[in-house]
């Protein structure tokens, strides 16, 4: 037997001796233990936490964003809250100016809620006249009305009834018939306007004040109203042009006669 055949037989005697010894080994290796057999349906779940933790993680996130968010917007509204209310009451005073304007023009097509105070005080309340019949029965054709537009100045503009803007709102309201032309206004002294209506056309007055010093000014300056109400200041003479004009702010005491005097 030549020797190429010898090696041959000798490398296939090795080969089926390593494949039976392969074979054998891994027969009578230790298998691991199988899990039993458990269709997907019956098989235990995640526990509660496991499937929870995911949704209270959102949740948390959530709460810190809005705790975050509205540890910086509610500061900045507070420290806004003054300025916002300023221009709030900004804003409603000057809607109040532009109704009480509407109510002192004339009524109009374009105005049909006016009340027409301009008829005797003038359209830029600067004064004017109207028709008056005294209680005697005399007819008055030019009756001379006072103006409105420096009211506020009270006695310093001759107007030695108004002391403080507590008289102008009286005045509106109750009138000063008979003495003079000037009829009430309010419903509570049956006259057609509400109280919100004489605030409005009070405030209107009080923005078109020409002449009238701050000092001076009994609407809007709390000194100026004791300084109205002294002596000295009650016995101030009248603005040069004439006689303090009988009309809406003289009282049926300082006015006993009806006759109108002459202004210059």
């Amino acid at each position: 037997m030549s020797l190429p055949l010898l090696v041959g037989l000798a490398l296939a005697g090795l080969a089926l001796v390593a494949f039976f010894g392969a074979v054998l080994w891994i027969n009578l290796r230790r298998r691991p233990a199988r899990p039993p057999e458990i269709p997907a349906g019956m098989r235990p779940g995640p526990a509660d936490e496991v499937l929870e933790r995911g949704l209270f993680e959102r949740l948390l996130g959530w709460n810190v964003l809005f705790v975050l968010f509205f540890a910086a917007w509610i500061p900045a509204l507070w420290l806004r809250e003054p300025s916002q209310n300023v221009a709030d009451d900004l804003d409603l005073v000057s809607r109040a100016v532009d109704r009480g304007r509407q109510w002192f023009l004339p009524s109009s097509p374009e105005n049909p809620f006016g009340y027409g105070c301009a008829n005797c005080h003038g359209m830029n309340a600067e004064g004017g006249t109207t028709r008056f019949t005294a209680p005697d029965g005399e007819l008055v054709p030019n009756y001379p009305v006072p103006p409105l537009n420096n009211v506020c100045g009270g006695p310093n503009t001759g107007h030695p009834q108004i002391k403080s803007i507590e008289d102008i709102r009286t005045t509106i309201m109750e009138g000063r018939q008979p003495e003079t032309p000037m009829p009430s206004w309010s419903v509570r002294f049956e006259g057609p306007m509400s109280d919100q209506q004489i605030e409005d056309l009070i405030r209107y007055l009080v923005s078109i004040q020409q002449g009238v010093p701050d000092d001076q000014n009994v609407c809007t300056n709390p000194s100026a109203v004791v300084a109205a109400a002294t002596p000295e200041a009650g016995a101030s003479p009248t603005p040069t042009g004439g006689e303090a004009s009988p009309g809406a702010e003289e009282s049926p005491a300082e006015s006993p006669s009806p006759t109108p005097t002459p202004t210059g």
